[in-house]
């Protein structure tokens, strides 16, 4: 049964009934001396209080991730590495810096998964592509097709863009309405220390620590244009995340425009939060977007879109004060919804619009 999902909620709470139940059955009917009679009640109410906690766990993942999008996120390893995969992934357009050729397995429909290792930063991470319909059609044989890197919160996992977030069903919506030009979307591993820590969206030294940054603006990359038709323009590649992932994604392109030309943030953040990055003063203001963009005199040729949600609190501020240092307004932009808290269903809710203005941007 998956981790997510309504049949395993419904599970959790069929649990916490029985459990109470139980608890009330069995609270004066315990036979024994008085010690057994007393471990019993406590023995019960334990069990109860761990029925409830599970519940509201699994409804917090669900609702508001989910953080953990399977049994192997959740204790470990990846879902994917044990997976009997066939080569489906096409050919590639261009040179790269890597010429690893990936073998997928199929996540979801029109959705394929692999776990690649990233050559220059030496993780080993997952990562989920969709490809519009146009990129099997031989009308389109020698297209190459602008990118979407997309980006979860922390904790999180990127195959939620597309389970939760369903931007796939979104892209395929807009596309049929000719409102956007195909694009495709690949959802890359973000946390990729063990044991929940944030990476902080950095390369942050040993111990404990990864080069996360290099894994998504160089190893990712690569490796998507040595497998799939891609543009190698960066005005053809964009990065978009929500939560952690929106931080990540405004800061990976303010600090590699050489890479990304457009970022998305759904309810980011300016200033780094992980302890790995904030501790140390010097990485915490090398990766802080708002720090660089303010003192930078020349900045990247870059465009911003940033949306938070009014009830959300910090987001549509820390929004505000990004664009406020950018020298050239252009088409960067400002999206605030009016309700909703940090959750999933906000962040789809502004999916559409965040799609419209890169299919804008990239095509």
């Amino acid at each position: 049964m998956s981790l997510t999902g309504t049949p395993f909620f419904v599970l959790t709470v069929a649990l916490m009934i029985a459990a109470m139940a139980l608890l009330a059955l069995v609270w004066n009917r315990i036979p024994g001396p008085r010690p057994v009679r007393y471990a019993g009640r406590i023995g019960a109410t334990l069990f109860s209080q761990v029925a409830a906690v599970l519940m509201v766990l699994v409804y917090v993942n669900n609702t508001m991730g989910p953080f953990y999008d399977s049994w192997q996120d959740l204790f470990g390893g990846d879902a994917n590495q044990s997976a009997t995969a066939t080569d489906i992934s096409g050919g590639a357009t261009g040179g790269s810096a890597t010429s690893e050729k990936l073998t997928f397995r199929t996540y979801l429909p029109g959705v394929r998964t692999t776990v690649a290792h990233g050559p220059e930063s030496g993780i080993n991470g997952s990562l989920y592509v969709w490809l519009p319909p146009q990129y099997d059609d031989p009308a389109y044989a020698n297209t190459a097709f602008p990118v979407v890197e997309l980006l979860p919160g922390t904790p999180g996992t990127p195959q939620a863009w597309f389970g939760s977030m369903k931007v796939q069903d979104e892209m395929a919506l807009l596309m049929a309405q000719g409102k956007v030009k195909p694009m495709i979307l690949v959802a890359a591993k973000l946390n990729v220390i063990p044991g929940g820590v944030d990476p902080g969206c950095a390369d942050t030294p040993a111990p404990g620590g990864a080069k996360t940054a290099t894994w998504l603006y160089k190893d990712v990359p690569s490796l998507i244009a040595a497998n799939f038709r891609v543009a190698r323009s960066p005005h053809k590649w964009a990065i978009m995340g929500y939560s952690a992932g929106a931080y990540c994604a405004v800061n990976l392109t303010v600090q590699h425009p050489s890479v990304f030309h457009a970022a998305v943030s759904l309810s980011g953040y300016n200033t780094p939060e992980a302890p790995l990055v904030a501790r140390n003063p010097a990485l915490k203001n090398a990766n802080d977007p708002y720090l660089i963009l303010r003192g930078e005199k020349h900045q990247p040729d870059i465009a911003v879109l940033v949306a938070g949600s009014a009830q959300d609190p910090g987001t549509v501020p820390a929004a505000r004060k990004l664009l406020s240092v950018l020298h050239t307004p252009g088409p960067n932009q400002l999206l605030t919804v009016q309700f909703g808290g940090h959750t999933t269903g906000v962040w789809r809710s502004m999916l559409p619009a965040a799609l419209l203005w890169l299919s804008a941007r990239l095509t």
